[in-house]
């Protein structure tokens, strides 16, 4: 097939840029209209909608999401710019400099075990194709900016060429050995120079995750630690986002049936005689139910999920509603059990322990950013 020819993803642009006119034009129009020419606008595509229409551009972007990702963002501009200049008649159409194509995998093949692991099971295997994981964010970082392109021209054939930073060289910009223009009769130069004005610098957050309560889909690499002498270079893992979505988000907004309501209503009517002993005993008996009794241990556990309400005293300081729970006993009296329970019903939590911690145990932490220490853990 003629398609299968295409193997340079530059040459896929214009069907790209064909396949977002076709089936993404309310989104282009609506980045049109938007004030702002400077922002950055991000244009989603399902990837089960790619697949289907085009099977084998939806592999070359899972296979090769740095190429083709980047191909698909110029045909993003691509497009744009025929839908402005469709829309030249209306008043509040401005041409947008920057539209990054955003990857959503829910519902597609990808949402499979192999291309959707868990964080522990992120592997060397995962490098280089568009993965997935899922997590909790524990940590993010300050704003930054780093250079995110900048163009050189060849001194033998005289075209100007796009290079951008690598993540495993800590977003340095490395020259390629010889010039990348005219692939099919290439000149062979090896001197470029800088032409001026042409970086373009980017926002950048860095994130860190733990199991699960964001989507987060990207090119799996690795970054090197900074060089110091006579310490080891590590590599750092590190995932490349190209989008995120937000599942405790999506949990918040869930509707709540009428169906629901009304079981709500009828549960609370047979018990209105005895509500303590009866509906909130019914409740209790729901928590950790693989332990048998400590009812007072699963009412204290109830209330801190249930939490309480946040309030303004005199001085205006802000009261949180929500109470710690400490559980003290020996081992093996189901400690562990109702904290996995706790962490299961609720909507956002992590699970941590104290295992090899030092005698300070887990009370407060300096975490590094940069040579710096902008963060500070309390436990």
């Amino acid at each position: 097939m003629e398609v299968q020819l295409q193997s340079d993803p530059w040459e896929w642009e214009k069907p790209m840029a064909t396949y977002l006119l076709r089936y993404h034009s309310d989104q282009l129009r609506s980045i049109a209209s938007s004030p702002d020419p400077n922002l950055h606008y991000p244009l989603f595509i399902d990837f089960a909608e790619l697949m289907e229409e085009d099977p084998h551009l939806a592999r070359l972007i899972f296979s090769q999401p740095t190429p083709y990702l980047q191909a698909f963002d110029n045909a993003a501009l691509l497009s744009h710019r025929i839908v402005v200049r469709d829309l030249e008649q209306e008043k509040n159409v401005v041409e947008k400099n920057f539209i990054h194509v955003r990857i959503n995998i829910s519902g597609s093949p990808l949402e499979c075990s192999e291309t959707f692991p868990t964080i522990g099971r992120v592997r060397v295997q995962h490098r280089g194709i568009l993965l997935t994981v899922k997590g909790t964010v524990i940590r993010s970082g300050a704003i930054k900016m780093h250079e995110g392109e900048r163009k050189y021209m060849c001194n033998k054939c005289k075209k100007s060429f796009t290079v951008y930073p690598e993540v495993e060289a800590r977003n340095s910009i490395s020259l390629p050995s010889i010039c990348p223009m005219q692939k099919l009769k290439p000149c062979g130069g090896t001197n470029f120079q800088y032409v001026e004005n042409t970086i373009v610098c980017h926002d950048y957050q860095e994130i860190k995750i733990q199991e699960n309560d964001v989507i987060v889909t990207g090119l799996l690499t690795a970054k090197w630690s900074p060089e110091l002498k006579d310490v080891r270079c590590d590599l750092d893992p590190v995932l490349i986002a190209n989008n995120v979505r937000r599942t405790n988000q999506l949990k918040s907004e869930m509707d709540i049936s009428d169906d629901l309501v009304t079981k709500f209503k009828q549960f609370w009517d047979h018990f209105k005689d005895a509500p303590l002993k009866g509906g909130r005993n019914a409740i209790l008996r729901g928590i950790c139910p693989q332990v048998f009794g400590l009812f007072t241990v699963k009412l204290a556990v109830a209330l801190t999920l249930i939490g309480g309400v946040q309030h303004v005293d005199a001085s205006g300081t802000r009261v949180r509603g929500e109470s710690h729970l400490l559980l003290v006993g020996d081992p093996g009296t189901g400690k562990s059990q109702f904290l996995k329970f706790a962490a299961k019903l609720s909507n956002r939590s992590v699970i941590t322990t104290g295992l090899g911690s030092t005698s300070a145990g887990l009370t407060v932490t300096a975490v590094k950013d940069g040579g710096k220490f902008p963060y500070i853990n309390f436990y």
